[in-house]
């Protein structure tokens, strides 16, 4: 019954929104290019439509609990969601193979370095044979990387980085940001937060659109990458080299007008970001000289990880 009416909720929820959010358009504009401008960002078309979140949101979300349990329950419907959306697409998705056992070395290489290793004993990989360059993660700790990935990043140190980026938002929680979102209004739909209001409902109904169309936040999307670098160079490697195929894919893009990896998405240009882990580069050698930090091409074409075996630069 609880499943029924939050249902019934989210479905007039839905409708309101329709309703209420096409944005105006000016003469001599094409019809729908307003809307369509603002579907294209959804963090503007959230703020345009509903304001930022407040200090009240915040703190109401901030006492939402979300166990280990739950996240890994929510996150499994997710992953499997996401893998089902795969294969209409034609995308074979593996869990086993020489580039999985390479992915999890790496994905072992890092997790002892969260400040959450234990809330993550397994990280489940799964490996999308495709050249699409992405990685993804999931609530609970599961990882999609895609081929394309292995096939674009030109060293092993560039990898890493982006496993560190996937690992650190598990870490630092950026997932349970929705998952509390999500709780939220499941209470309040199921009545658990008592009388039922108008203004309940809109703000809930607003909640659930912000949770399953919003991006990470950019602030996210900043501390893992930071939490990236950091961890791949306390690991021996260069995260430079992940700089590095952040402007690559940048380049790329023009002429190949495919759709940005999620680790590209709401975040400052790649030139920024660039220079934001040159930064972080410069501080740790300070703190932590290393003469020559591991970048490992050939790991990267053999798909051995240092781990196993160090080839010379």
């Amino acid at each position: 019954m609880k499943r029924i009416r939050t249902c019934i909720a989210v479905s007039i929820a839905a409708g309101w929104l329709l309703g209420h959010a096409a944005p105006s358009l000016s003469a001599g504009e094409p019809p729908w290019q307003k809307m369509i401008e603002e579907f294209a960002d959804p963090n503007r078309m959230f703020e345009r439509l509903f304001g930022e979140e407040t200090e009240q949101d915040r703190q109401a979300l901030a006492q939402i609990e979300v166990s280990a349990r739950e996240e890994r329950q929510m996150g499994q419907q997710a992953v499997e969601a996401y893998l089902a959306s795969l294969r209409q697409q034609g995308i074979r998705v593996v869990t086993r193979g020489k580039e999985v056992t390479y992915l999890r070395d790496l994905v072992d290489t890092i997790r002892p370095l969260m400040s959450q290793p234990r809330r993550y004993r397994t990280i489940r990989i799964y490996l999308a044979q495709s050249s699409r360059c992405d990685a993804r993660s999931f609530p609970g700790g599961s990882l999609v990387f895609f081929r394309g990935l292995l096939e674009n990043a030109g060293s092993e140190a560039a990898v890493v980085g982006i496993v560190g980026h996937e690992l650190s938002h598990l870490d630092r929680g950026h997932h349970l940001w929705r998952a509390r979102r999500l709780k939220l209004a499941q209470q309040t739909f199921s009545g658990q937060m008592g009388k039922f209001s108008p203004q309940q409902f809109f703000t809930s109904g607003t909640t659930i659109a912000r949770l399953w169309t919003r991006p990470f936040r950019p602030e996210f999307e900043a501390e893992a990458d930071r939490d990236g670098a950091t961890w791949a160079y306390r690991a021996g490697y260069d995260p430079r080299e992940m700089g590095e195929l952040f402007l690559k894919l940048r380049r790329q893009r023009p002429e190949n007008p495919i759709p940005l990896p999620s680790f590209m998405q709401s975040h400052p240009p790649a030139e920024d970001r660039h220079r934001e882990i040159l930064a972080v580069y410069e501080k740790l050698q300070q703190a932590e000289p290393n003469a020559k930090p591991y970048i490992g091409r050939e790991n990267l074409r053999r798909q051995i990880a240092r781990s196993r075996r160090v080839y010379p630069e």
